[in-house]
């Protein structure tokens, strides 16, 4: 068998042979899809300032972009009450993101919180 010699074909073939092999023996496929959304966690932590009203359910993910927004012009915490008394926490002032929407983190609305503790 004649081989090159020159060292830019070798280097070239190298190359070419490592990209070959990679792509064969890759050690994970590429996942065809986007993984499903993490499920809601149900914190027991109580809402913590005003609610802000959606007349959408929460079952987990993002609904209206940016709904804690209302918090940064009025620097007054807040949380989002959906429709199915599900609620999530607005990020820590003076920041005004939807963290709990955004991280599929629940909290207890005081309305729920007073009744679980008997009154």
């Amino acid at each position: 068998m004649n081989l090159p010699k020159d060292p830019i074909t070798i280097g070239t073939l190298a190359i070419i042979f490592v990209v070959v092999l990679f792509q064969v023996i890759r050690p994970e496929p590429v996942p065809e899809t986007l993984p499903a959304p993490a499920a809601p966690t149900d914190s027991t932590t109580p809402c913590r300032g005003d609610p802000i009203p959606l007349k959408s359910a929460f079952t987990g993910g993002s609904f209206e972009p940016w709904t804690c927004k209302i918090q940064c012009d009025d620097q007054k915490l807040r949380y989002i009450l959906y429709s199915n008394g599900k609620a999530t926490q607005c990020e820590e002032l003076p920041g005004c993101l939807d963290y709990g929407e955004d991280h599929n983190i629940t909290c207890v609305p005081p309305a729920i919180t007073n009744n679980r503790s008997g009154s």
